[in-house]
C-alpha cells in the first residue's frame, strides 16, 4: 500500500484525500489549523458563523463527481439549496437583480437598453459552446507546450477568442456598461482587470447563470468538513494543529515531511496544497529547485488581496444572499486596482447568509460578511492603518444606500487584512487568489500538477492547473488522482 502525505487540509487537499483514501491509498494529511477547511473552514465569532474565505459555489458537476468516485452522493451527504436570485449587483445609476432564469435576465437586459436581452442570450449560447471546448481541457494534466497540439485544444480555438480581453469580449456584444461589468466583475479575482483578463474566462458568468449558484446549508465550509469525515471513516488519518515545516527531498524525490515539533513522516508521494508560492519559498530547500527558486517565484505576477470584515449583528436585514457594489467610476477603481494601489472609490461585496440560511446566527441575528479587494503586499500600505478605513467605507456605504443602522447592532467583529493573510494563513503577498492568470501563467505555463523540480511531489490547489477558483481547485486533486503514479494503491 501506497502512503501519501497530504499538506494542507484545503479543498483540493481534502478532495485529494477523499478520492485516494477511497481507493486503499494510506493517506495522511498535516493541516497548520485545528479543523479542516483551510482558508475555505468556518470561523466563529461567539454564536455568529462564517465562511473564511469563499462564499460563491458553482458548477457541482466536479464536486458531485469526487464525492461519487470516492463512494458517495453529494446530495445524500450536504444539504445544498440553489440560489435564486444569484445576487444583486448596485452600479451608480441602475440596480440589478440577476436570476437564476436566464429568461428574466434576458428580459432584465433588454430593460437597460434595446437589443441587450438579445445580446445576452447569444452571448449565453456562445459562452456554453466555449465551456463545452474549454472543458476537456481543464479536467487533464497540462505538463507541455505539446499538450497545445491535441485534438481538444484544436478543437476549442475557433470558440476561445485567446488574444480578446473579457471587456472587448463582452462589448463586441453589447456596448453598455452595466451589461459589461455584470458579466466581467468576476475578473478581479482572478488578479486582472476585465479589460486585461483573456476572454475564455467569460465561462465564470455562465456558470452562475446557466448552472447556478447554490448554499450549503452551514457555509460551503460544511463541505470540507464532510470530506474530511468521509476520509477518517476510509481509514485516512488527518493530523490537525501539525504544520510542516519542510518537505523532505532526497536525491531529487520527495520523502515525506518535517513537522513543527522536529519529527518527520515518510511516505512515497507527497501532494503539496498549501500556497504554491509560500511552499516553494518556505517548505522547500532551494537547492532542489530550479524553475520555481524564490528569486523566480518573485518574479512571478500576483493576484489581488483583500480586507475583510466579518460582523455579527443582534438583527436582520432585508440583503440579498450576494450583493455587490460598483465604484462610481468602475473603470478607473479597475485600472487603479490592477496597478496595484489603492482607490479610494472601492467596490465591494457583501455576503448575507441568513437570507438563505438561519442557522449561522442566534434567532433573528446575522452575521455579514464584507470583502473589499485590494491591492496584496507588493504595495507599500500600512494595513493596521488602513483596514479600519476601508471597514468604515464599506459599513457607511451601506448604511446610507439601505437607510439601515449597522454600528448600533454590532455584537462581534472580525477584520482581516493583507498582512493577516500572509502571517495567519501562509498565503505568499496575501494574494489570496493566488498567480494571477494572464496567458503567460495558464496551461503549461502554470506549476505543472505533476512538479517539475521534484519526484513524487504533486500540486493541488489554485496555484497550479487549472488556476483559482473552487471548482477548478477541486479538478486540480481530479487531475492529481488521475495521474499513472496514483493508479494502484
Amino acid at each position: 500500500m501506497k502512503k501519501i502525505i497530504i499538506v494542507g487540509a484545503g479543498p483540493g487537499g481534502l478532495a485529494a484525500g477523499l478520492m485516494l483514501s477511497s481507493r486503499g491509498f494510506d493517506v495522511h494529511i498535516y493541516e497548520k489549523n485545528e479543523r479542516p477547511g483551510g482558508r475555505s473552514r468556518r470561523i466563529s465569532l461567539g454564536d455568529y458563523h462564517f465562511d473564511l474565505g469563499p462564499t460563491f459555489l458553482m458548477y457541482l458537476e466536479v464536486l458531485k463527481e469526487i464525492f461519487s468516485s470516492s463512494g458517495f452522493d453529494l446530495h445524500e451527504e450536504l444539504t445544498l439549496k440553489r440560489l435564486d436570485p444569484l445576487y444583486k449587483l448596485f452600479f451608480p445609476q441602475v440596480e440589478m437583480t440577476l436570476s437564476s432564469d436566464t429568461n428574466k435576465n434576458r428580459d432584465l437586459y433588454e430593460g437597460l437598453g434595446r437589443g441587450a436581452g438579445k445580446a445576452y442570450e447569444k452571448w449565453l449560447m456562445d459562452q456554453k459552446k466555449k465551456f463545452n471546448a474549454l472543458r476537456p481541457i481543464m479536467e487533464k494534466p497540462f505538463p507541455s507546450f505539446l499538450n497545445a497540439l491535441n485534438i481538444d485544444v484544436l478543437k476549442a480555438l475557433p470558440q476561445l477568442h485567446p488574444f480578446t480581453s473579457v471587456y472587448s469580449h463582452l462589448k463586441s456584444y453589447c456596448s453598455l456598461e452595466p451589461f459589461i461589468h455584470s458579466l466581467s466583475f468576476q475578473a478581479k479575482y482572478l488578479g486582472m482587470a476585465s479589460s486585461k483578463a483573456p476572454s475564455i474566462f467569460t465561462i465564470l458568468p455562465y456558470l452562475e447563470h446557466a448552472l447556478g449558484l447554490y448554499h450549503v446549508e452551514g457555509g460551503i465550509n460544511r463541505i470540507h468538513d464532510k470530506m474530511a469525515a468521509l476520509i477518517a471513516k476510509q481509514g485516512g488519518q488527518l493530523h490537525y494543529a501539525s504544520p510542516v515545516t519542510e518537505i523532505l527531498v532526497e536525491n531529487g524525490i520527495a520523502r515525506g515531511v518535517k513537522l513543527h515539533d522536529g519529527s518527520e513522516d515518510k511516505a512515497d508521494a507527497v501532494i503539496v496544497n498549501a500556497d504554491f508560492a509560500y511552499a516553494m519559498t518556505n517548505l522547500v530547500n532551494t537547492r532542489h529547485l530550479s524553475k520555481y527558486t524564490p528569486r523566480k517565484i518573485a518574479r512571478r505576477k500576483y493576484s489581488i488581496s483583500t480586507v475583510m470584515v466579518y460582523l455579527g449583528l443582534d438583527t436582520q436585514y432585508a440583503f440579498n444572499h450576494h450583493a455587490l457594489y460598483f465604484s462610481k467610476d468602475y473603470n478607473k477603481y479597475l485600472k487603479t486596482l490592477v496597478k496595484n494601489e489603492l482607490s479610494a472609490d472601492l467596490s465591494y461585496y457583501l455576503h448575507n447568509p441568513v437570507a438563505s440560511d438561519t442557522s449561522l446566527a442566534p434567532p433573528g441575528h446575522s452575521c455579514l460578511y464584507l470583502l473589499a479587494p485590494v491591492p496584496n503586499l507588493k504595495a507599500p500600505i500600512n494595513w493596521e492603518e488602513v483596514a479600519p478605513t476601508i471597514r468604515d467605507f464599506m459599513i457607511d456605504d451601506i448604511e446610507r444606500r439601505h437607510g439601515v443602522d449597522i454600528r448600533s447592532h454590532i455584537k462581534a467583529e472580525k477584520i482581516i487584512t493583507p498582512k493577516d493573510w500572509e502571517q495567519d494563513e501562509n498565503v505568499y503577498l496575501g494574494a489570496v487568489f493566488n498567480l494571477a492568470h494572464g496567458f503567460n501563467q495558464l496551461l503549461h505555463k502554470r506549476p505543472h500538477n505533476e512538479f517539475e523540480d521534484i519526484k513524487n511531489m504533486y500540486l493541488v490547489g489554485g496555484g497550479t492547473h487549472p488556476g483559482s477558483g473552487l471548482p477548478t481547485i477541486y479538478q486540480s486533486a481530479s487531475i492529481v488522482c488521475s495521474l499513472p503514479f496514483f493508479k494502484k494503491a
